[in-house]
């Protein structure tokens, strides 16, 4: 698998993918099935130029919220991101998660 370069991904590279299925791995042995549920551009300070940003996961399958950390997201392309979620609010079947690239 092939990681994404977290320096040079911007919003417009999740912007196409909105509502496309993710899995979260939280743990080796315990992953979630995901979607891409929004993405927000920031008016927040970044030293790079590709501008801050937030994007929000919606898990389904499991309604407890896991602690924030970081966790690898992985795309059906097969590339993955290691990135910093936290749990934002609880749905009846997952919890979204959001990550702030900044």
């Amino acid at each position: 698998m092939e990681a994404y370069d977290l320096k040079e991904i911007a919003a417009a590279d999740f912007l196409p993918h909105v509502g496309e299925p993710v899995v979260i791995h939280f743990a080796q042995d315990f992953s979630l099935p995901s979607t891409i549920l929004k993405v927000t551009e920031l008016n927040s300070y970044t030293p790079l130029e590709r501008g801050a940003f937030s994007v929000e996961f919606q898990t389904t399958g499991e309604n407890r919220a896991i602690v924030q950390g970081v966790y690898r997201v992985v795309h059906p392309d097969g590339k993955y991101m290691d990135i910093f979620l936290v749990p934002i609010a609880q749905h009846h079947n997952g919890m979204r998660y959001e990550a702030v690239f900044s």
